[in-house]
């Protein structure tokens, strides 16, 4: 077997390669749109864009398609027209973009489908919100196996790279649901995209199967997206949980555990790397030192492990 060819590189990392998908996500406003203009304007005519990305689509894969599944058709069309003011073509024709808001789930999900089975040279494809192909909501499992399950078949089948945007929901705790899970489980690369006080969008790379790259920033100046540097109060640590003073801790576990007394695993870890701006691995860090400390226990239910 040899190495996929790669697609779009972050940082000289290879991010997307063919026959994977990738994941952004983040929260509300956080700049996943923008972000995703830059990377497909990058593959359009396989030059730079930000200073770190950089698309390399081969010549028999050049047709990229663009879907935008909640956006008025206005604000759509400002997006799409966005996109190619960034490359050196202001129609690109390997460019096919659609408006699918006015539809139902699942026919949103049909002409998808339907489209890239028929696009001949298709080497990507942007989905900008997978939420809205989901009739029965994130939270259902079943549908988002489903789901997923298709995302790996149509990779695989016509190969081509995958790009999904997963809006996440203002609670912290349940940010992407079940379909989320399944997403992160068998993404080729998650990267998220936050803003900062000073308005600057923090792109990270939160998991990859290859060589991660290093947090990056841009801004946005006359609706362009452009390179900035994170300030130092901005930028990540990885901070060991020990570190940080016990009432730290306990004022922001209070704040996770508002809602509910006991949580699953995978939210207590994904409301560790909200508050803390840390990966997954170091969010387990903050588990066991939590448990250590005894400010949490663990509670087995049947199969399903909790943490009160």
């Amino acid at each position: 077997l040899t190495e996929p060819p790669v697609y779009c590189s972050i940082n000289g990392c290879p991010a997307m390669t063919a026959s994977n998908f990738s994941l952004l996500n983040g929260k509300a406003k956080s700049g996943k749109t923008f972000f995703l203009g830059s990377i497909i304007a990058s593959m359009l005519d396989n030059v730079g864009q930000l200073n770190t990305i950089q698309g390399s689509l081969p010549s028999d894969k050049r047709k990229i398609l663009y879907f935008d599944t909640e956006q008025s058709h206005y604000h759509a069309v400002r997006t799409v027209k966005r996109i190619c003011s960034l490359t050196s073509d202001p129609n690109p024709a390997n460019l096919i973009a659609y408006s699918l808001r006015p539809f139902t789930p699942a026919e949103r999900l049909s002409f998808i489908e339907a489209k890239i089975s028929k696009t001949p040279d298709l080497g990507v494809v942007a989905i900008d919100g997978i939420r809205d192909l989901l009739t029965l909501g994130i939270n259902d499992e079943a549908e988002a196996t489903s789901l997923t399950s298709k995302f790996l078949k149509w990779t695989s089948e016509y190969n081509i790279h995958l790009i999904l945007i997963l809006h996440q929901n203002k609670n912290d705790l349940n940010a992407r649901g079940h379909i989320g899970t399944e997403c992160l489980n068998k993404a080729e690369t998650t990267i998220s995209i936050s803003k900062d006080k000073s308005d600057i969008f923090i792109v990270s790379c939160e998991y990859s199967r290859d060589k991660s790259f290093d947090d990056f920033g841009f801004t946005v100046e006359e609706g362009l997206p452009v390179a900035a540097n994170i300030p130092a109060e901005g930028q990540k640590k990885a901070l060991d949980p020990q570190v940080i003073p016990d009432e730290n801790h306990i004022q922001t576990l209070n704040l996770i555990f508002k809602e509910s007394r006991k949580l699953c695993g995978p939210d207590l870890q994904e409301a560790i790397k909200y508050h803390y701006h840390v990966g997954i691995i170091k969010s387990r860090d903050y588990v066991y030192h939590y448990i250590l400390k005894n400010w949490i226990a663990k509670e087995r239910e049947g199969k399903n492990i909790y943490y009160a």
